[in-house]
């Protein structure tokens, strides 16, 4: 490797800053340690907020049910102050952040808002009354955020709080027990939601709206069509058609992965 830039070098296609630089990073002089701290600034958010509701919990009689709704709504209101600042108008394309914070504000601002939509429905009573809409009200937070602020990660949030709303999900009992998916409907639905998400994100990318999504779109959908159909093989009593069902698919993958260099696509065809 050391070869290639020299030879770039040589022919003055690199300057000796560049070179420099190269040269630091092939021999391991200097490193990005870039995914590392946005993995533990992720942490940091997850913690804080997790913190919040643990302290609201322990000192509950001290502080107040009301105080402490307040405190989290004061949060958000900080948090949205900030956003409002540093936002830029909404585009379709893909919008370049000027500061280095605002990804991680936003995805405390998003969860707070959970936070606080969870603690008024415990307080209030209104658990069983919004028991069907929770999952679906949190979806649309997460996913409006993500499309006006332009953050896959709340995209994520989104599409998982949306396949909650259909009943998709999984704990980790049910996961001990062999407990996947409890009946054919919900095979169907996951196999459904998996290909609605695949044409949803093949219809961003061709529209030209927010066609970065894309590749999360197509991500959870193979997921969620994988998951079904190697459920229903399992549990159904149609195993031999979805099978075939699984085997064409994962064939058709395959050679689109390959033709589109997406080597996670590819890999999923393949385990598949």
């Amino acid at each position: 490797m050391k070869g290639t830039y020299q030879q770039l070098y040589e022919k003055n296609l690199l300057n000796k800053e560049q070179f420099d630089l190269l040269d630091a990073i092939g021999s391991k002089k200097v490193i990005s340690v870039y995914y590392e701290l946005r993995i533990l600034l992720y942490l940091g958010i997850l913690l804080f907020t997790g913190g919040i509701g643990y302290f609201a919990y322990q000192n509950i009689g001290e502080i107040g049910h009301v105080i402490s709704m307040f405190l989290i709504g004061l949060g958000i209101v900080a948090g949205f102050f900030f956003i409002h600042k540093y936002a830029k108008p909404y585009t379709h394309k893909e919008i370049e952040l000027n500061h280095p914070y605002f990804d991680y504000i936003l995805l405390l601002i998003a969860l707070l808002i959970i936070g606080l939509f969870t603690y008024v429905q415990v307080y209030f009573d209104l658990v069983e009354m919004l028991l069907n809409y929770s999952s679906l009200i949190s979806a649309g937070v997460f996913i409006f955020m993500a499309y006006r602020y332009d953050n896959r990660a709340l995209l994520s949030l989104g599409i998982v709080a949306f396949s909650a709303t259909v009943g998709i999900s999984i704990s980790p009992i049910n996961w001990i027990k062999g407990n996947w998916i409890t009946s054919m409907d919900t095979y169907l639905i996951s196999m459904v939601l998996g290909i609605s998400l695949l044409l949803t994100g093949q219809l961003s990318l061709n529209k030209g709206i927010k066609s970065h999504f894309c590749f999360t779109y197509q991500h959870f959908g193979l997921l969620l069509y994988f998951i079904g159909c190697l459920a229903a093989i399992i549990d159904s009593d149609l195993k031999i058609a979805f099978a075939l069902v699984l085997t064409i698919t994962a064939i058709a993958l395959s050679f689109y992965a390959w033709l589109t260099k997406q080597f996670l696509f590819f890999l999923y065809s393949n385990i598949s």
